[in-house]
């Protein structure tokens, strides 16, 4: 009796555990209510911001920019709306703003010669997080710098612009996940970290 009896248990066992897992699993502890709601904004002109690699080039950063910000926010928060920001909107409670990108380049020649060893790009992005209780915090986003050992924007050069759009989607995604931790994570070094003139911002 207790051998017919055993796949029964056994079934029974299965079907609990599962029922177990489904409630208590990755799925359900990180569903939509454990999101905060958000409205997205932007720079009415950060889709104008280029990067100038030569005189006649310019890599778009602004919308490598908004199109990563679009779409990771999404995956963190709820998202309510995404929208320019007009100068003279209020800032409103459960806002998120993406002020500013810039992109720094950089290239290392071997020492004493004019022979090209790597460059760098590294990207640095600023938004201002209104919380939904209205408070507002300036927070900065900068990813690790991407190196490349072609030199940067020449005819031999395929793959430039799809680093600098993995940088400054990095920078992004670093900005973003700061909101989602408790503020003394925040901290930055400001001297890494400060956007500077001519170099895209």
């Amino acid at each position: 009796m207790k051998i017919r009896i055993f796949p029964i248990y056994l079934l029974v066992f299965y079907f609990t555990v599962c029922q177990t897992n489904q409630t208590n699993g990755p799925e359900h502890s990180n569903s939509k209510e454990s999101k905060s709601s958000f409205t997205l904004q932007y720079e009415m002109d950060l889709p104008t911001k280029v990067l100038k690699v030569g005189p006649n080039l310019e890599i778009s950063i602004g919308k490598f920019a908004l199109h990563s910000f679009n779409q990771l926010a999404s995956q963190i928060f709820n998202v309510s709306s995404y929208s320019a920001r007009k100068e003279n909107d209020p800032l409103e409670p459960g806002t998120i703003i993406l002020r500013k990108v810039q992109v720094n380049r950089s290239m290392v020649f071997e020492e004493g010669t004019t022979k090209f060893q790597h460059a760098t790009f590294a990207s640095i992005v600023e938004f201002l997080f209104v919380k939904e209780s209205g408070e507002t915090y300036r927070i900065l986003g900068q990813s690790d710098p991407i190196q490349t050992s072609t030199i940067p924007f020449t005819s031999n050069d395929h793959d430039s612009e799809e680093k600098i759009a993995s940088s400054i989607q990095s920078a992004i995604a670093i900005g973003l996940k700061k909101m989602t931790q408790p503020k003394e994570d925040w901290k930055w070094d400001g001297s890494q970290m400060m956007f500077q003139q001519g170099n895209g911002n």
